[in-house]
């Protein structure tokens, strides 16, 4: 017998297991009147009749695939009001960096939080975000910088995985910033060390390549062993300056060079030569009063787009999906449809995970977000939308 049925009265999806780029980010398939039919987590029907037999039966005016947060920086450990107020009064990312706080006041109290505090505080986050219709999500370490922290923050990630409903993807974020009394080299020396251990809990590394963090050749240096040892290649690029961080994103053939508010023509020509997901993260720029990403010119010249939330206590402390999907809408100038591709299916492809999920499809994971009362546009209008229910791998949670 079916387990559940969700009938929808309009099912807004992408389709496939391959990233869109172009005018096929805005090609997603629109159905009305459509009955989901999951069994074992799985999605084994969508029809326009109703199943005669199932155990639990669930109505919604709309219907899109769970929302995928590809880059977020779970787990750290307190927040930072206090670089908010500077932020407020000025004071810049490399400001507040350069003066030994920003980031590193997370990293103090990273390093001295125990794995049952880092838990307890990252888990409010998680279950918020499930809430919010957030089915998946990327975790980071990168706020230890050194091997004993940074693997404590690899392993809170591996139990929070196994808590949750939630998929959850880790990288290694060692590559953050240089630790104090380090030389970039000295600590790129240490990251590489750390790489066969690190092995053991994720198969994507990421590096901050950025004035102030890792340049470019410290940054290939990283990347080469990394890539040597199989790990998949994420860069944090063009945030704050152009160094040419996109160009060694795509040199590589990285995964994805995330942010990019600073990327020139040449990158972004180079991006879609190589294949790299751009995975821009609005609320960043929101947060800094900073430029935007030209998500217009990347997805014009076919650079396969993603969006995130870029969650962190610093540069973006925002768990609401509707308002990243707001600031895509309004700043990065993205229609809805291209939104929902981007942070459903596109973003399940920078993890790896697009054969089982990103879309509602036959086949695939039933990971759903069911809204009544609103149409796809609500969802980037409305800041702060709430689902009526959100469906992970078959099991339904109400709000």
């Amino acid at each position: 017998m079916i387990q559940l049925v969700v009938a929808a009265e309009k099912l807004c999806t992408p389709k496939g297991s391959s990233p869109k780029s172009g005018q096929e980010m805005s090609r997603v398939e629109l159905l009305d009147r459509v009955y989901i039919s999951i069994e074992d987590g799985k999605i084994i029907d969508i029809s326009t009749s109703k199943p005669k037999s199932f155990v639990r039966f669930v109505e919604a005016d709309l219907v899109v695939p769970g929302f995928v947060d590809c880059h977020t920086h779970i787990p750290f450990y307190g927040f930072r009001e206090n670089d908010f107020l500077k932020r407020v009064g000025g004071a810049t990312y490399l400001q507040l960096h350069s003066s030994g706080g920003g980031l590193f006041d997370t990293v103090e109290r990273v390093r001295k939080a125990s794995e049952s505090d880092l838990l307890t505080f990252n888990l409010r986050f998680l279950k918020e975000l499930l809430k919010k219709g957030v089915t998946t999500v990327e975790c980071k370490s990168g706020y230890g910088l050194d091997k004993e922290s940074e693997l404590k923050q690899l392993n809170v990630i591996d139990k929070l995985s196994k808590i949750v409903p939630q998929d959850i993807v880790s990288t290694f974020l060692g590559a953050h910033a240089v630790p104090k009394g380090l030389s970039e080299s000295e600590y790129v020396d240490q990251l590489i060390d750390m790489l066969d251990e690190v092995k053991n809990y994720t198969s994507f590394v990421d590096i901050f390549c950025e004035v102030g963090a890792f340049g470019v050749e410290s940054a290939r240096t990283f990347l080469m062993k990394a890539q040597e040892k199989g790990f998949k290649l994420r860069v944090h690029a063009d945030e704050i300056s152009n160094i040419g961080a996109s160009r060694l994103a795509a040199e590589f053939k990285a995964v994805s060079a995330d942010h990019l508010l600073k990327i020139d023509d040449d990158a972004i020509q180079a991006l879609a030569e190589s294949g790299t997901i751009a995975v821009l993260m609005p609320s960043t720029s929101f947060h800094l009063n900073e430029t935007y990403a030209p998500a217009r010119k990347l997805i014009e010249s076919n650079v396969f787009v993603a969006i995130a939330s870029d969650f962190n206590p610093g540069s973006s402390p925002t768990l609401e999906p509707t308002f990243v999907m707001h600031l895509a809408v309004r700043h990065l100038k993205m229609s809805p449809e291209e939104v929902l591709t981007a942070f459903t299916l596109n973003a399940a492809c920078v993890l790896n995970l697009s054969d089982r999920l990103g879309t509602v499809e036959v086949g695939k994971q039933a990971d759903l977000v069911l809204y009544d009362d609103a149409s796809l546009l609500t969802l980037p209008y409305m800041i702060g939308l709430s689902p009526k229910a959100v469906v992970k791998r078959g099991q339904v949670f109400e709000n």
